[in-house]
């Protein structure tokens, strides 16, 4: 039995590396087929960290663009959403399986439900409920969150000082940057002693009022600066809360037990009604650990808001969000092994 991966995106090494691992505690052999896809997280850019992924894990690097090698493939062929479909396809000889991707399977999941073996989803509940059930769904969980993150380990990683607070600050799009008061919620935290680890993307550059705050309070600045373990798990494992802004980065605040403070920037309208709401991972927003803010939030407000998330015990609320809504993270890759061997 080998494990074999489709690589298009850097962003999927998270979820493949956990399976590596349990793979190689079962003798299992990995093998990554590494195709370009000319965005900012493209393999081909990252040469260095796969060849160092091939060091310390003993991965195969084979090009995507080697079509008999695929062809020829054998055992489980993990690919991400509708990423290289036309890939996956020529993989004739493996079971082939397609792990979602945050709540990309909405809009993708379209895409392979016809040629995949098995779809990885997050839970039964997120299947029902975008209404996407199928007998080929794995209610196993997603190894991207079976990952070893050490507080101490990460400071020395980033050069962060120990004895600071931190917070995670979860970007905006740029296209939405303009929409939130950037100088006056970092005053805020400034005020309250918090360092801000401000959390960005390659396709989502930090210029104009955002980098001159930054600079300023001498704050933080991250895009993707570590593929595996990713930087904002990282980041998010050092914060005693994050700011979001209704990002499905709260998935992964649920599933890290980081509080939030979320503020709604992005408005739909639905059944008619006038009220903001969010399109992915709503019921996620419906628990005490995140509290929501308007974008004119005054300093007691939001001061008020810190204080309950940082000194309220809301380890039983994220649990329940996990066991209603998402999954169990511990052993993931063994159980979704266990199952498709």
């Amino acid at each position: 039995m080998q494990l074999n991966f489709l690589l298009m995106e850097m962003t999927h090494l998270r979820y493949w590396m956990p399976l590596v691992k349990e793979g190689n505690k079962r003798g299992l052999r990995s093998t990554f087929f590494v195709a370009a896809s000319h965005k900012y997280n493209c393999p081909t850019k990252h040469a260095k960290v796969l060849k160092e992924v091939q060091d310390t894990h003993g991965v195969r690097l084979v090009s995507a663009n080697d079509i008999r090698s695929i062809s020829e493939a054998k055992g489980i062929f993990f690919s991400s959403e509708k990423t290289g479909v036309n890939y996956v396809k020529k993989a004739t000889n493996c079971k082939k399986v397609v792990c979602t991707y945050q709540t990309d399977f909405i809009e993708s999941y379209k895409e392979y439900e016809k040629f995949a073996d098995h779809v990885l989803m997050p839970s039964k509940f997120c299947a029902e409920h975008y209404k996407l059930g199928n007998d080929r769904n794995l209610y196993l969980g997603i190894p991207k969150y079976e990952v070893d993150l050490k507080r101490e380990e990460i400071l020395k990683k980033y050069s962060l000082p120990a004895d600071k607070k931190y917070v995670t600050f979860i970007s905006p799009k740029s296209r939405d940057q303009g929409k939130v008061k950037s100088g006056t919620l970092m005053t805020y935290l400034d005020q309250l002693g918090y360092s801000v680890l401000f959390k960005t993307r390659g396709k989502d550059p930090v210029d104009g009022e955002w980098k001159r705050t930054l600079n300023e309070l001498g704050h933080y600045c991250f895009e993707d600066n570590s593929w595996y373990p990713h930087t904002t798990q990282e980041l998010l494992e050092i914060s005693d809360f994050a700011l979001n802004f209704g990002s499905t980065t709260i998935e992964e605040c649920v599933m890290q037990d980081t509080p939030i403070i979320n503020f709604d920037i992005k408005p739909a309208i639905r059944n008619g009604s006038k009220r903001p709401y969010r399109v992915t991972h709503d019921y996620l927003y419906d628990y005490n650990y995140c509290i929501q803010l308007e974008k004119d939030v005054t300093s007691a407000q939001f001061a008020a808001a810190v204080n309950f998330l940082t000194s309220t015990d809301l380890t039983e609320q994220f649990k329940r969000a996990r066991q209603n809504h998402l999954f169990d993270h511990k052993d993931s890759c063994k159980r979704i092994l266990d199952v498709l061997i």
